[in-house]
């Protein structure tokens, strides 16, 4: 993180709690929805399904998490409508 302070490079990351510890912002999966889908997947196999005959599953929900303060120091000002469309702001 400080080296994206440092060079004034904002530090984007897949990583959501990257954000916390200073990455201006970050795509990653929602962890509850990937373990709702895997319980279905689960319950599939408990019920009779070979695990063999499921199809791979990908996470289907993505989440953006921004810090404008860490926007801020590394040279960058993160626009009014991506803050808002973020699922969470780290003050």
């Amino acid at each position: 993180m400080n080296v994206g302070q440092e060079a004034k490079l904002p530090l984007v990351a897949s990583d959501t709690d990257s954000v916390k510890r200073g990455a201006v912002a970050a795509l990653g999966i929602n962890y509850r929805d990937l373990g709702e889908q895997t319980g279905r997947m689960v319950v599939r196999i408990l019920k009779g399904d070979k695990p063999g005959d499921i199809k791979p599953e990908t996470s289907t929900k993505v989440e953006l998490f921004v810090n404008p303060g860490a926007a801020e120091k590394q040279g960058v000002k993160l626009s009014d409508a991506l803050i808002k469309s973020a699922a969470q702001v780290v003050k």
